[in-house]
């Protein structure tokens, strides 16, 4: 069995590569999904915020380092992007839950099937914002097709994410390890 560091490893390189080579292949209205918020939000829902952190540090490395842009840029901007939708839609620990039950607060969790989609939209929402903004502060004058462009991107993304989370959390074993964790707690109940 290969260990979990071992698989985000090659989606993590996976992740790089599709966003570097085949975006471009795939844009609609001339507008490239971003693959890999796409790809970071099944792992944000799926394992949490440590390794959407350590993903998305990576993949903004490899896109600092390898593709021509202004420096930093995506060194910074998928980090924060990625840790922003992770506040909102990474799954709580059981500590957490908890915690917010002895307040008296809601524990429930949206469907992690509709958190992924919607983490990806915060990430990728945040990134066109940031992007647009850049836009503007070069001195271009915004237009409708710059704010057409960056909802398509949005849109699309989401799509990616909906799509794409199935292959990928049968592939890290989330389905698995969510099968045994709620046969170890019938298992508690009924001792």
């Amino acid at each position: 069995m290969i260990s979990r560091t071992l698989k985000l490893a090659v989606l993590t390189l996976l992740t790089y590569l599709l966003q570097a080579t085949t975006a471009q292949y795939i844009s609609v209205w001339d507008v490239a999904p971003n693959i890999a918020l796409a790809f970071i939000a099944v792992v944000t829902v799926g394992f949490g915020p440590f390794y959407t952190l350590i993903m998305s540090l990576a993949i903004g490395y490899l896109m600092e380092i390898m593709l021509a842009g202004m420096q930093f840029f995506n060194l910074v901007l998928y980090p924060v992007s990625s840790m922003l939708g992770a506040l909102a839609f990474a799954d709580k620990s059981e500590r957490k839950l908890e915690e917010r039950r002895a307040q008296g607060r809601d524990t429930r969790q949206l469907n992690p099937h509709l958190r992924t989609p919607l983490c990806a939209m915060v990430a990728i929402l945040v990134f066109e914002f940031i992007h647009v903004i850049y836009i503007y502060l070069t001195g271009v004058d915004l237009d409708a097709g710059h704010i057409q462009r960056a909802v398509v991107d949005i849109v699309y993304t989401m799509l990616l994410a909906a799509v794409f989370q199935f292959p990928i959390r049968a592939y890290l074993g989330i389905y698995r390890q969510n099968r045994e964790n709620k046969e170890r707690k019938q298992d508690q109940g009924m001792t």
